[in-house]
């Protein structure tokens, strides 16, 4: 495959990188909701241009030939209280106070049940997702690979951190071969009626492994 690149994402990359979430984690979604793919991806891309300026997160996007190909976001335990500009914030909650206000709370309840709280050193990888018509090509550990490099050159961070679903052994697969450790496992009844998932793992790979 070509050069991958790895870079904060852009405002003019929203839209691509939204359809790109909801094909990736469109099955978690909209199981048992009313939001279709489509639905999911114009609330992410709206998503994306509230959250992406949030302090202690950083989201960024894998490039082939400038064309995206996979997305990652990752979090850290932040002093800072993020403030979102408010011309944002406000076109994010007004463009569904009276117009399917009812998808907007299924998708932000699914979003609050993968919410992880970081502890300090901590540098948590919120979700990360490769276009399936590169998948299996590497660009997953090329954005793993960057996330270890921005942990180790960034100030108070020591370690990666991620949840992934027991029931993904391909994808767990591929976060040990890159030195994770499952930590713990927990049970949830809430993300297996909302997400399909029940059985989460919590993994870490320490910055000097």
């Amino acid at each position: 495959m070509q050069q991958v690149q790895i870079e904060p994402i852009t405002p003019e990359q929203y839209h691509t990188v939204a359809k790109l979430m909801a094909f990736g984690f469109g099955h978690k979604f909209v199981k048992l909701s009313s939001l279709s793919v489509m639905e999911l991806a114009s609330i992410f891309e709206n998503w994306l241009r509230h959250t992406t300026y949030q302090t202690g997160s950083l989201r960024v996007t894998a490039l082939e030939n400038d064309v995206v190909i996979g997305t990652m976001a990752l979090r850290w335990k932040s002093s800072e209280i993020g403030k979102q500009p408010k011309t944002i914030q406000t076109k994010w909650w007004k463009m569904y106070r009276y117009n399917d206000y009812w998808k907007l709370l299924q998708f932000l309840m699914r979003i609050q049940l993968l919410k992880h709280k970081t502890e300090a050193g901590e540098c948590y990888i919120e979700d990360i997702v490769v276009h399936p018509d590169h998948q299996g090509k590497g660009v997953g550990r090329h954005l793993l690979a960057w996330a270890e490099q921005y942990m180790l050159q960034t100030a108070n961070l020591s370690y990666l951190s991620l949840h992934v679903a027991q029931h993904n052994q391909k994808a767990m697969q591929m976060y040990e071969h890159y030195h994770f450790h499952k930590q713990n496992s927990t049970n949830s009844l809430l993300t297996a009626m909302l997400l399909g998932e029940h059985q989460w793992n919590y993994m870490i790979r320490k910055g000097d492994s």
